[in-house]
């Protein structure tokens, strides 16, 4: 199974009311008679992420499909100039990673320039 979040499009810290509400909006889109398929995913994330209890265990269970789908959203989203790629090649992944990574230690150590240097030495 896909990552639940990113099947409803909704970010990790989402509360009931905004994955229920996106859970509706996507269901009048692709209803169980005309897409059966998307349906039953849509449904499997609704009710993988349907309480606050569920969304802890998804989020501790399934972390590294949850990241690998999350930094392949970004990669898309990061894409060429004039448009996203028609998917995720290995180097934007790659670079949305590190780019995360970056952040990541940033804001952990302020004093941390992101290019591997300390900042004031």
């Amino acid at each position: 199974m896909r990552d639940p979040f990113t099947v409803l499009g909704v970010a990790d810290d989402a509360g009931d009311a905004e994955i229920r509400r996106r859970y509706l909006a996507l269901v009048r889109d692709f209803p169980p008679n005309r897409a059966p398929e998307r349906f039953q995913e849509l449904r499997a994330a609704y009710e993988a992420l349907s309480d606050e209890r569920k969304r802890l265990e998804t989020k501790l269970l399934h972390t590294n499909a949850a990241a690998l789908s999350r930094l392949s959203m970004d990669a898309l989203r990061t894409g060429s100039t004039d448009g996203p790629p028609a998917r995720a090649t290995r180097q934007t992944v790659a670079r949305a990673a590190r780019r995360r990574h970056h952040a990541g230690v940033a804001e952990q150590n302020p004093s941390h320039t992101g290019d591997g240097r300390q900042r004031g030495r």
